[in-house]
């Protein structure tokens, strides 16, 4: 009887080497946030934790911060970090400090993933699709700088575990559930958008319903109804042999091999905005729910239309990341199977 969980063992000799080059990035990032720190402790331009009414309304928990005392607080932050990354190398210093070097790299990622962004992380995608470049707001590059810091403090805190740990990847049956969840919850956010589209408001105020029933509105919401079904159809193939293999009629790739960093970087990369925009919005939604949260249209009760499938992007995006994690787990040990053995 096979068992629905197969134990991967791990090989290497100390933990940087499962992220031999995600660790130096990481402290290369650290370094680099570090330094723009203190520049803005000493006055430079782009300090973004300063404004505080957009950022409020976009469901932000840092606002109105110091730039001086922030800023000197990042670069000593970013100095940490990259000795972390250092430390996580040295076999010694990761054997006897593994506890607090793990703490400090789950720390790092949970804040840079899901205290710094906000919705306008996301908001940045769906204005990129439709080929706005020009109405970006300035905070968006910032976010997804962070968001990138996250992933790769992710990859040092799971290189700190122990070489004797095995790694378990989840048994097809449970990976093939979660690709269908992550492919399902996109249309629950699709569905409202494209009721607009055809004249349907209900659950929206006038002006609101005005606003995405204009030609421009029609247009705008299409499109991010669109991305999302097509986005949830390529989930699927995280789970089936088309997302390993491109289809035989595909020009020039036919029946090649997909590359796992052609499915894992988008996927992932969509997977971790979603989850911080997703977290912003339940934030937001409890804190109104509360009285403690700003009056804004996220949570505004005429507008439940509006924001209900918002409450899709949590979970869409874990359900994501799961599916994306387990494809690539399960591509890994396909290609370990594949080679040869030694001697």
């Amino acid at each position: 009887m096979i068992s629905d969980k197969i134990q991967h063992p791990v090989t290497a000799d100390r933990p940087g080497n499962r992220a031999r080059w995600a660790v130096p990035a990481a402290g290369v990032w650290s370094l680099g946030y570090g330094l723009a720190g203190l520049a803005w402790a000493l006055g430079g331009p782009g300090f973004p934790y300063g404004e505080s009414r957009r950022a409020a309304e976009m469901g932000a928990v840092l606002v109105g911060l110091d730039p001086r005392g922030t800023g000197l607080g990042i670069a000593l932050l970013g100095l940490v970090g990259a000795l972390v990354a250092v430390a996580v190398q040295v076999p010694v210093a990761a054997r006897r400090c593994r506890p607090v070097l793990a703490g400090f790299a789950w720390s790092a990622a949970l804040t840079l993933l899901l205290v710094v962004p906000d919705g306008r992380a996301l908001l940045t995608v769906g204005e990129l699709l439709l080929l706005h470049v020009d109405r970006i707001e300035p905070a968006a590059p910032h976010q997804l700088y962070c968001a990138l810091g996250g992933l790769l403090w992710i990859r040092v805190a799971t290189a700190t575990r122990s070489v004797s740990e095995a790694r378990t990847r989840p048994g097809r049956r449970r990976e093939r559930l979660t690709v269908w969840i992550a492919a399902a919850l996109p249309l629950l956010y699709a569905a409202p958008r494209l009721c607009w589209t055809l004249g349907f408001t209900a659950g929206l105020d006038p002006q609101t319903a005005a606003m995405v029933t204009s030609p421009e509105g029609r247009v705008r919401e299409l499109v991010f109804g669109v991305a999302a079904w097509v986005g949830g159809l390529l989930t699927l193939g995280l789970s089936y042999r088309w997302g390993e293999r491109f289809p035989a009629p595909v020009p020039l790739l036919g029946n090649r091999r997909v590359p796992v960093s052609l499915a894992v970087v988008p996927a992932g990369l969509v997977s971790v905005v979603l989850i911080g925009a997703g977290f912003t919005i339940w934030r937001v939604l409890l804190a109104g729910l509360l009285g403690a949260g700003p009056d804004g249209i996220a949570v505004d009760p005429r507008n439940w239309s509006a924001w209900l499938g918002n409450l899709s992007w949590l979970p869409w995006g874990i359900a994501l990341a799961l599916a994306t994690n387990a494809y690539r787990l399960r591509r890994r040990a396909d290609r370990s199977a594949a080679s040869p053995v030694p001697g």
